[in-house]
């Protein structure tokens, strides 16, 4: 009996500890913030905080497969952060989870009235807005000029093909891309007028435009690496200088000036046939709530006093300057060198025809099935219009089970 009493005094004693420091004894004064970027991205903002609110106690912490991670943990409050950074192409799936607080409830809608509508739109799911846009990117046309002078980039995708058979052999190639992943074949798809994926959430594989537009890149494709055009791959090429020149991202070029590669970028050459210009797919990344961190009121007031703090047109200048990304806000392009930054130009420029990356949960299957059809088409050889057929049904299959 005393023993018993005993543990029913230190059960009490221990339940009157957490009720003194709040009853939640697993979540931190600090505010997490999880972001799969880089350290020169990391810094503008945490330097932001330290500069503009010093007493704040803010941690960020590198997550190398966040959206799993928060499929698990995300309405858990003793394992869940209190903010991500995170492309809008995930907003659609978190919101059907349950795990994001709408940003209207935190941010003056009004703090967003400089912001560049394509950054806006992809922020918002079912006409409720969700996360604070910081910076777009998109793929860019990028050549060695030392292999390629700025007079003879090919302006349309007729001359990229001869441009890349009169270039390419045993030990060069004229033009190489990740031909067979969804990310950079969605260029020539939307370029054609398809869709991977259509704004009600059906797929477009079988699309008549999608067939057009695989029957013709095939052909780009014969003068490419067939067996392995991964990222490692192109990127090789290209500070090999085995490659004259590439679709990549901005993410490229730091990497190719080490090399001492005299880098150009170019606008996106016209497609002959549909007199589009390759449509590549656009990522804005974005800082977003959790829902269970802001149910306390004293926390959800911090959150929204540093949500307020991102959308200071200098980070955006800061973010543009030292990462060579786009700010979402348009004031960040007066401060002093951003206009003029020779990546930020490119990426705008390119936006122009770029489409922001579908948002809606269906996409989850669509990158998957889509990156099977690719592989068929354009590593196996298969036969297109069959093969599209096939990858169609089978996502609608896999949709239909959501």
């Amino acid at each position: 009996m005393k023993t018993k009493r005993t543990s029913l005094l230190v059960i009490c004693l221990f339940a009157g500890l957490s009720t003194l420091t709040g009853c939640n004894t697993n979540r931190s004064e600090k505010i997490v913030i999880w972001h799969d970027k880089t350290d020169a991205v990391v810094k503008v903002l945490s330097d932001a905080i330290k500069e503009k609110m010093p007493n704040e106690n803010v941690e960020f912490v590198h997550k190398d497969s966040l959206t799993d991670t928060l499929k698990l943990v995300g309405n858990d409050a003793n394992s869940a952060p209190d903010m991500f950074i995170f492309a809008h192409d995930k907003i659609g799936l978190f919101k059907t989870i349950g795990i994001l607080e709408p940003m209207d409830e935190l941010v003056d809608p009004s703090l967003y009235s400089d912001y560049e509508d394509l950054t806006l739109s992809a922020m918002k799911y079912e006409n409720v807005r969700y996360g604070i846009p910081l910076y777009y990117e998109t793929t860019l046309f990028l050549y060695n000029k030392e292999l390629l002078s700025s007079t003879d980039v090919p302006t349309t995708t007729e001359k990229l093909y001869t441009y890349m058979k009169d270039n390419t052999d045993a030990r060069r190639y004229g033009f190489v891309e990740q031909h067979s992943t969804p990310y950079y074949s969605a260029a020539w798809i939307n370029g054609f007028g398809g869709s991977i994926l259509h704004d009600d959430g059906k797929p477009g594989l079988d699309d008549q435009a999608t067939i057009e537009s695989l029957t013709y890149h095939r052909k780009f494709v014969e003068y490419m690496p067939k067996t392995s055009a991964d990222y490692s791959t192109v990127n090789t090429l290209f500070l090999e200088k085995s490659a004259d020149c590439v679709i990549g991202g901005p993410w490229m070029i730091s990497s190719a000036k080490e090399a001492n590669i005299d880098i150009g970028v170019a606008p996106m050459p016209t497609i002959d046939c549909t007199g589009k210009a390759l449509s590549p797919y656009c990522g804005i990344q974005g800082v977003y709530a959790l829902k269970v961190a802001t149910k306390e009121q004293g926390r959800k007031e911090r959150i929204s006093k540093i949500l307020q703090l991102f959308t200071d047109p200098q980070i955006g200048g800061d973010l543009a300057l030292t990462s060579g990304c786009a700010p979402a806000n348009k004031e960040s392009y007066e401060i002093s060198g951003v206009k003029d930054n020779e990546i930020v130009k490119a990426i705008v420029s390119s936006s122009e025809s770029a489409i922001p990356m579908p948002s809606r949960p269906e996409m989850d299957i669509m990158w998957l099935e889509t990156g099977k059809l690719l592989s068929d088409v354009n590593m196996k050889g298969a036969d297109i219009a069959s093969s599209c057929e096939k990858y169609q049904k089978e996502a609608e299959n896999l949709i239909s089970q959501m």
